[in-house]
């Protein structure tokens, strides 16, 4: 086995600003055992010099026809597939709108994922695709109605908060961008991750988890929550004092927030711990 792990991601048209929350909690939460490495498209020089003063490594993304939610998983792979060996786990997510609360790779040490033969860790949003309107769009117009037909009953999970055994997520990173390319639109990295997840091999080495990423477009967006709320699969977070919670009270933080940005409260939390500032003044490159 090697001796560290991996933090990969991928963005373009962001500055330093909109990137604070994911870099700074990775090294809050992160020792130096973890590799950092962002695949970057189109930013500015202040960018780059404040992630590699940060001990980000940064690699260029590859051109490629497809938006950056798909375009990512190629270039991630083409860094595992020369690094993957270097790595025992690896954990890739979604950057602008996700921050750590505690180690991610912690769960690797879970008895359940080795007894259990487990090489994924996949998280849950907490519905059904039939029960979450977007989704379920989305997985109709990516696979037309055959798979929608036999999919739609499947509970979902996001495809950006993933991780696991090096070299599986270095082959799922590779089967997510083969298989995304030339479908009926765009962006379907998140349908073809559910059905890769829900096919076997991939089916028997997955950990569907409650507990690893909090997924709050669909658990705690106070804007959808009243409709999602009686077909929800789990209880909903607990947000207190600045930290989010497993439920009920008293049990651990999820390790990964992911969408922050839907709860108000949350995002005004994280804007004032990193002093981000205000959106409205971000700096955008527009391609």
């Amino acid at each position: 086995m090697a001796s560290k792990n991996l933090i990969i991601g991928g963005f373009t048209n962001y500055n330093y600003n909109q990137l604070k929350p994911w870099v700074e909690s990775i090294n809050e939460v992160c020792g130096d055992d973890v590799d950092r490495v962002l695949v970057v498209g189109k930013t500015d020089q202040e960018t780059i010099g404040e992630l590699i003063k940060r001990n980000f490594r940064i690699v260029p993304m590859m051109e490629i026809n497809a938006p950056i939610h798909v375009a990512r998983f190629l270039s991630i792979y083409e860094y595992l597939k020369n690094q993957w060996q270097e790595y025992d786990y690896v954990v890739t997510t979604d950057v602008k709108d996700v921050y750590f609360q505690a180690d991610p790779f912690e769960i690797f040490k879970d008895d359940f994922f080795h007894n259990q033969n487990l090489k994924l860790v996949v998280a849950s949003e907490g519905l059904k695709y039939k029960d979450e309107p977007w989704g379920n769009e989305n997985l109709l117009q990516a696979y037309g109605p055959y798979v929608h037909e036999q999919f739609k009953e499947n509970e979902i999970f996001n495809v950006g908060t993933f991780g696991g055994y090096s070299e599986y997520v270095k082959d799922m990173v590779f089967n997510i961008i083969t298989n995304a390319l030339n479908r009926p639109i765009p962006i379907c990295d998140q349908a073809v991750f559910n059905v890769l997840i829900n096919t076997v091999p991939y089916k028997d080495i997955c950990w569907y988890t409650h507990h690893w990423a909090a997924e709050l477009g669909t658990v705690m967006d106070p804007s959808k929550i009243e409709s999602f709320r009686p077909n929800l699969m789990f209880s909903e977070p607990i947000w207190k004092d600045g930290q989010l919670f497993r439920p009920p009270m008293g049990r651990s933080v999820f390790p990964i927030v992911h969408q922050y940005d839907r709860v108000p409260e949350i995002k005004e939390f994280i804007r004032q711990k990193y002093n981000q500032i205000d959106p409205s003044e971000y700096f955008i490159y527009r391609t």
